[in-house]
């Protein structure tokens, strides 16, 4: 008797239509409940990808649409990024259009630098490996994994991820590319380090890929330690220290050989991209970049050396996988900070808060 699975394997009209139905589903017990089905997730990725992502583009509308009554205020538009006000943010959206990234001018402030720094040598992270129980303090000189996770907990407690997540300049960029359902959906900061050796590059990240954690969104990356710089410029030689890598345009245009699901060697990119469209982002500590993970992107292998990074992500609603869950408001959330989460719940209140 030939089962379902077989017959999915032979015909790809059935495999479309079982997706179809499957992510439908989802979609329905993701409005009722919240939460994403394991079967929904898979089927979304696998309809992205088959239908030249349309897919996503006909959700995320549509989550607009639901949203469109959400008003997102925004007093100020100068912050950790600049003067994020219409004639510059019109600049930026054109840059992050046409190429997938853009590297702000604006670096980090360094007390907020210095904060995190001290935070990330002195909090629990959890190592990246597999069957690792509980959590340990990050110690260069005697590693347990090349990859170490702070959680959501401790990091939102810190004020300097606080100013972050709530800095409006920030906001204005992530609502102006999201549209009115832009939510905080998950904020991460993790140490890697080149000197713990047997590492699986596709678990750390460190192929091409395509990010397919939920439906859309858009990543500001924080570097946190020097990754590579020379006198604040992009460099493409001597990076050493993991830099973020991107295909320029990739997010919109790349051939479907290598525009797939799942992880993506240098060597068949380096077949169809041109090496000056293979951009490694480098920069000196506090650089700041917005990043559509469309694209196709990786973090480059660490030679030698470290790196701090630090990832808000916004999107527009929580479907799919990595939901952020209810964090403990405690003292160390201060008044300020959860005025300014009430002054914008569509953004704050449906996810960690």
């Amino acid at each position: 008797m030939t089962t379902l699975r077989e017959v999915l394997k032979k015909n790809n009209v059935a495999k479309f239509l079982v997706n179809t139905v499957r992510f439908l589903k989802a979609v329905r017990v993701y409005n009722a409940t919240g939460v994403t089905p394991e079967y929904g997730y898979n089927s979304a990725r696998y309809l992205y990808f088959a239908t030249n992502k349309l897919s996503h583009k006909l959700f995320a509308a549509a989550q607009n649409f639901a949203d469109r009554k959400n008003r997102v205020t925004i007093s100020n538009p100068v912050g950790i990024l600049g003067d994020m006000s219409t004639a510059n943010l019109k600049n930026f959206m054109q840059n992050l259009r046409e190429d997938g990234f853009h590297r702000f001018g604006q670096l980090l402030p360094p007390d907020m630098c210095d904060d995190l720094l001290h935070f990330a040598l002195t909090t629990p992270a959890k190592p990246r490996i597999a069957r690792f129980e509980g959590k340990i303090v990050y110690d260069r000189n005697n590693l347990v994994a090349n990859l170490y996770d702070f959680d959501a907990q401790s990091l939102l407690e810190n004020r300097s991820v606080q100013r972050i997540i709530t800095d409006e300049s920030l906001l204005s960029v992530a609502h102006e590319f999201l549209g009115p359902s832009v939510r905080l959906q998950n904020v991460s900061m993790w140490w890697s380090n080149a000197d713990f050796h047997n590492v699986s590059k596709d678990t750390a990240a460190q192929m091409y890929h395509v990010d397919m954690d939920t439906i859309r969104w858009l990543n500001f990356f924080f570097y946190l330690v020097d990754v590579d710089t020379h006198n604040g410029y992009l460099v493409d030689v001597d990076t050493h220290n993991g830099p973020h890598v991107y295909i320029r345009r990739s997010h919109r245009q790349a051939p479907k050989s290598v525009y797939r699901d799942y992880r993506i060697p240098d060597e068949e990119i380096a077949q169809v991209f041109a090496p000056e469209d293979i951009v490694e982002l480098t920069g000196p500590r506090g650089t700041i970049l917005a990043v559509d993970t469309l694209g196709l992107h990786k973090g480059k292998a660490l030679e030698r050396g470290e790196r701090l990074m630090l990832t808000v992500r916004f999107a527009v609603n929580n479907f799919g996988a990595g939901a952020p869950s209810k964090v403990q408001i405690n003292e160390k959330f201060s008044p300020e900070f959860l005025a300014k989460i009430d002054q914008n719940p569509s953004v704050y209140r449906r996810g960690y808060f």
